[in-house]
């Protein structure tokens, strides 16, 4: 069979074997989407713990509707809100609660939850309000599963005993991969400096294991022809301990792989276990395909195994250790580079920075703390004492990792390339490396390029002049925007307006929220508003207007100050004053502003707002403050008439019916029977009142 009848082959089956995954995906359970029902069904992973909710993945066996239970089958993600008993995996509960579906994602480019959870088998989702809706039956599973996650959570409460709770959140993420205790600041810290690997398993965690024991197995002398077999029932207990996510699954099958060649005395090829590893994961479940976490590990994994060699010759003077400490996270970076610009929008720019000041303190805590857990369960007080150095290893490492966020320009967003683009990254990017690699090519290149290039510095010479060209192709396909935009971002309950201008002033009025977000600070601003800039691409805000204190207009804003500058905050003048009746979390947000030294503006009707040479604001409402009303915050909402050349766009928020005769211009029509009155050039935006 030759290789494209093969590749056909597997791309039929591959097809066969999505269509099954999906249809097991259906269950009968959906017939009672939005209503409450009681179940009983057994968990059948690892529970993820966050600081206000336990997660679960449940599998089915009866359903109840009024009263009357039967058996079904299907696969539920579970969220119990509060702190209660934390279950785990094999255990047989019962509980009762609301059935839904995560509805598609309601702005372009968002986060899909439903195809994330059909990608694991899920149908649908369980909210059970409290923890006492919680009934434990008994215990089960499958014995190896049920160890190795049981022996999992006994070393980590080894942690939580010996250690601060943020460094053993960040030790549990750099040895197991369990991220939901880790602060949401610490992990954006990680994302912005590229080290956000670090805090899941992936092959540089298995590499690192399997180094550790292998050398522990020669320091305990056990016969050469013995190291595999021991080695790898020891790795595939590590993976499972781990979950078995697509990073893990992929860096143990190639370590597995590899020990054997060496054990038999093959000949090792990365690509043809690279592939393996691709073809059993997707055998197992062809929509990790699709995973964000598969694509990233695949990826970085070929660009470590591609590019590495190349690039360490670009740094010939330098002693092979710190060619490998650049070109390795170098390597990495760019293979991974157009992916996570993708999905993430983001680009590090101090990545490889980041990667070399704490690739040897990352190895000293995974040793360290690795020591202290066998310590730990013979002697706690020891574990303690040799955590007490970890602890300082870590509270090192998140300095570090702090600091390099901190540094001007670490991180920038940028709005998603089209997939064409991608592909042309990846064909000039081989294209590079091959010329690179062959001396063949070099002689050309050195041809091409001429006698600078002939003087011995051909490989860094050529590697700039075409990663100028790729740059190049991608600024001249990047599409320029000169016009008005005008992004209505569906936040749910609220509203949330983004304004772009030709000359790229930004203007945001309101971000939305949801409840408590003004005293949390998370919701609707970091989960929705945010992101969604960030996909566009936007790093700074002129201008954010707060139309009235009301969460749901409000509560995002906490959450938009701290992930960007912003140059002015616009707020009505009712809030202000110690008389007004505001919620303590506004008070909150106005202080947060005044702290970060941002200008604070109240504006009143007649006010004016200059964004740039083209686009203006005029402020409309409210001409007093008005107190004693039905409402003082709905009716002391900021009006704006936004004024584009010649073109205008009248925006009230929360408006009484006053109000919308006067942005109306006196014609007396309901608000839907008006917008037939506007050109294609003009549009009222008017939102539902805040329920207060």
């Amino acid at each position: 069979m030759n290789a494209w009848a093969l590749f056909c082959v597997c791309v039929a089956l591959g097809m066969v074997l999505t269509s099954m995954k999906l249809a097991a995906v259906e269950s009968p359970m959906l017939a009672f989407k939005g209503k409450s029902v009681r179940l009983v069904g057994t968990v059948i992973d690892r529970p993820d713990v966050r600081p206000e909710a336990v997660f679960y993945k449940l599998e089915l066996r009866t359903i109840a509707h009024n009263h009357e239970m039967k058996p079904t089958t299907g696969v539920l993600r579970v969220k119990i809100k509060g702190q209660g008993r934390v279950y785990h995996y094999g255990d047989l509960l019962e509980m009762t609660g609301l059935l839904g579906v995560p509805d598609p994602p309601g702005n372009p480019g968002a986060f899909d939850y439903r195809a994330w959870l059909n990608r694991q088998g899920i149908a649908a989702t369980l909210t059970v309000q409290d923890a006492r809706e919680v009934r434990y039956l008994g215990g089960g599973g499958n014995p190896v599963l049920r160890t190795a996650y049981g022996l999992r959570s006994a070393l980590e409460r080894i942690f939580d005993q010996t250690m601060t709770k943020t460094n053993a959140a960040v030790v549990k993420g750099i040895l197991f991969g369990t991220r939901g205790e880790i602060p949401q600041e610490v992990q954006l810290a990680f994302n912005e400096t590229g080290l956000v690997h670090i805090l899941s398993v992936s092959g540089y965690h298995v590499g690192l294991v399997t180094v550790i024991l292998l050398a522990l197995l020669r320091f305990m002398r056990i016969p050469t022809r013995f190291t595999a077999w021991v080695a790898i029932p020891a790795l595939i207990f590590y993976a499972i301990m781990t979950g078995l996510g697509p990073a893990v699954f992929r860096s143990t099958i190639m370590a597995v792989l590899l020990l054997l060649a060496h054990h038999l005395g093959r000949q090792q090829d990365w690509p043809t276990t690279l592939a393996a590893a691709a073809g059993m994961i997707l055998v197992v479940n062809p929509l990790d395909l699709y995973d964000i976490g598969f694509q990233l590990s695949f990826a970085a994994t070929w660009g470590l195994l591609y590019l590495t060699p190349v690039m360490t010759q670009l740094f010939p003077r330098l002693p092979r250790t710190f060619s490998l400490l650049i070109a390795v996270p170098l390597a990495a970076q760019l293979a991974t580079l157009p992916l996570v610009v993708l999905y993430f929008n983001l680009v590090s720019l101090v990545s490889v920075l980041a990667n070399l000041l704490t690739a040897y303190l990352v190895a000293l805590i995974m040793l360290f703390s690795g020591i202290s857990l066998p310590v730990g369960v013979i002697f706690l007080p020891l574990a303690g004492f040799i955590n007490a150095s970890t602890g300082l290893l870590t509270d090192l490492f998140l300095w570090l990792v702090q600091f390099c966020s901190a540094l001007p320009g670490a991180a920038r967003y940028i709005p998603a390339p089209p997939l064409w683009l991608v592909f042309l990254y990846y064909l000039l990017l081989v294209g590079v490396f091959e010329l690179l690699r062959r001396p063949r090519w070099q002689d050309k290149l050195k041809h091409i390029l001429g006698d600078a290039v002939v003087k011995g510095r051909s490989h860094r010479i050529g590697l700039g002049c075409l990663v100028f060209l790729l740059l190049t192709v991608a600024w001249l396909a990047w599409p320029i925007n000169n016009r008005l935009e005008l992004h209505f971002i569906d936040v749910g309950q609220g509203d949330s307006t983004l304004i772009v201008t030709p000359n790229q002033g930004t203007v945001l009025v309101d971000a939305g929220g949801w409840r408590d977000e003004l005293l949390t600070g998370r919701g609707a601003g970091n989960q929705v508003v945010v992101p969604y800039l960030h996909r566009l691409g936007i790093n700074h805000l002129d201008v954010l207007i707060i139309t009235h204190p009301h969460a749901d207009h409000a509560g995002g804003a906490r959450a938009v100050i701290k992930s960007m500058p912003v140059d002015m905050v616009v707020v009505s003048p009712y809030g202000l004053q110690e008389e007004d009746q505001v919620d303590e979390g506004y008070e909150v947000l106005l202080n947060e502003i005044r702290q970060q030294g941002i200008l604070l503006r109240a504006a009143r009707s007649g006010d004016r707002l200059k964004i740039d040479s083209l686009v203006a604001m005029k402020f409309l409402s409210p001409a007093e403050t008005y107190s004693g009303t039905r409402s003082d915050a709905n009716n002391n909402s900021l009006v704006l008439l936004l004024n584009y050349q010649a073109e205008r766009r009248c925006s009230p928020e929360t408006l009484r019916q006053r109000q919308r005769r006067t942005c109306s211009k006196g014609i007396k029509s309901p608000e839907q029977k008006f917008l037939k009155y506007l050109t294609t050039a003009a549009g009222i935006f008017i939102p539902t009142s805040s329920s207060g």
